[in-house]
């Protein structure tokens, strides 16, 4: 009976265990990665790390919100401070990492969420580039005997938000200021596709004139006439750099950093750029204000030295409308250069994956082939004592019919080699059914302890 009830089970639950684990555990599920990006720099104390986290399923990448995201970071063999962060509903978190000395580099950078590695390798650092002088001037046609020369001090204009251009006059040598007196220069101004104030600016000392410029469209032409007491004239036309859709800074920093993106999005993302590398990132929520504008703020304890911040739409910080801002000294600005891809976790995460899935199907396969090798030897089993059950039944028609008066009685001899042939048995086939059976339980808890991975 309980061999006719294994016949039964053991191919029912290995065909059932088998089928759930394949599409169970040896189905590939989204695998979790980081992309790590930063703009590592020689002789910094601090860099800042962009966490993008992303789950990979069939080459396909999607955003994914990560918490208890821990950085470990060695440079040159000192192991920094670990960090933790949580990557937010766009996948997106921030890190810096600090060493009381400066870096010196390679950094081994590694990624983890429990135990599980989402990215890790070698970073090299790269010299730090010197500070650039200030803004060149914008390019223009001037003609004249007064030559025009046109600034933006913060290098760009968004629209349609106000910005300050500069205008400096160079006149003949022989041409003094006379202060307190009449000016000696004047200058008119007039924009096509913006609002310029004032209209008209009188200088009576040396040095630049400040106009407001507001942008209202993204192609914004500027026309300047210059004029000296002496009636000597000059003329400067040019196209102002407009950045299409670019988020607007505030310039007034003493109450925090103020961000406005005519666009409409959920945040902004910051990069703290100096002469040492990227030193700070963060995501900024903005929300929708009076004038249909989203703005976001950032409190910001303003670095030494030349800074820019670098404002974009995209963590990527590629887009068209990402804009850099300087926030250092006017006569030096520090470089701006765009996050570099250090880290990508998608290879590494696909292959874990894939090789855990496939751990899974071999487990499988492996309980599938030892219950169908159980199967056959229960049916051989079955089989062999269906035939020791006959070979009993004839062998005792046989002893029968020899002690029946009206049949010539069997010899001896031959009565006892036909019931030694129907008491005949296999042990050694019994004992591989043992081993299989046993092998069987293993394969079924392999099997089964791939739904705990």
């Amino acid at each position: 009976m309980l061999g006719r009830l294994a016949t039964y089970v053991v191919p029912a639950a290995s065909v059932t265990v088998t089928a759930l684990v394949l599409f169970g555990p040896g189905s590939p599920n989204p695998a979790p990665f980081v992309r790590v990006r930063g703009v590592p720099v020689a002789g910094g104390r601090t860099i800042a790390l962009r966490l993008e986290g992303a789950r990979r399923l069939f080459g396909v990448d999607d955003v994914a919100a990560l918490e208890g995201v821990t950085v470990e970071v060695t440079d040159a063999g000192a192991r920094l401070a670990a960090r933790e962060v949580s990557l937010g509903p766009d996948g997106v978190g921030e890190v810096s990492v600090e060493k009381n000395a400066p870096l010196t580099g390679p950094l081994d950078v590694r990624v983890l969420q429990g135990k599980t590695v989402l990215a890790e390798g070698t970073v090299p650092l790269r010299p730090a580039e010197p500070p650039r002088p200030g803004r060149p001037p914008v390019q223009g046609v001037a003609t004249g005997d007064l030559r025009i020369s046109v600034v933006v001090p913060r290098g760009q204009l968004a629209s349609p938000f106000p910005e300050a251009v500069e205008v400096r006059v160079r006149q003949p040598e022989d041409l003094t200021l006379l202060p307190g007196r009449a000016p000696a220069i004047t200058i008119e101004a007039w924009a096509s596709g913006a609002t310029i104030e004032p209209g008209h600016v009188a200088l009576r000392e040396r040095g630049p004139a400040t106009f407001t410029v507001t942008p209202l469209a993204h192609l914004v032409e500027l026309i300047l006439v210059a004029r000296d007491y002496r009636g000597n004239e000059g003329r400067w036309e040019g196209l102002l750099p407009v950045r299409p859709g670019a988020i607007w800074l505030d310039p007034d920093l003493h109450a925090g950093l103020t961000f406005v993106s005519p666009a409409p999005r959920d945040r902004v993302y910051a990069s703290i750029v100096t002469d040492a590398g990227r030193i700070l990132g963060a995501v900024v929520p903005v929300t929708r204000d009076d004038a249909g504008f989203f703005r976001g703020h950032l409190d910001l304890t303003h670095p030494e030295g030349p800074a820019q911040i670098i404002l974009s739409g995209d963590p990527d910080e590629r887009g068209d409308a990402t804009i850099a801002w300087p926030l250092g000294p006017r006569s030096l600005s520090a470089s701006a250069p765009r996050l570099e891809p250090l880290l990508d976790g998608s290879a590494a995460a696909e292959a874990r994956e894939h090789a855990r899935a496939s751990s899974a199907r071999r487990a499988a396969v492996f309980l599938l082939a030892v219950a169908a090798l159980a199967e056959v030897l229960l049916i051989l089993v079955r089989t062999r004592r269906s035939q020791r059950d006959l070979d009993a039944n004839l062998a005792a028609a046989v002893s029968a019919e020899a002690s029946d008066e009206a049949g010539a009685p069997i010899p001896s001899e031959d009565q006892r080699r036909i019931v030694a042939t129907a008491r005949d048995s296999h042990p050694a086939l019994r004992v591989a059914l043992v081993i299989t059976l046993v092998t069987l339980g293993f394969a079924l808890l392999a099997a089964l302890s791939t739904f705990r991975r």
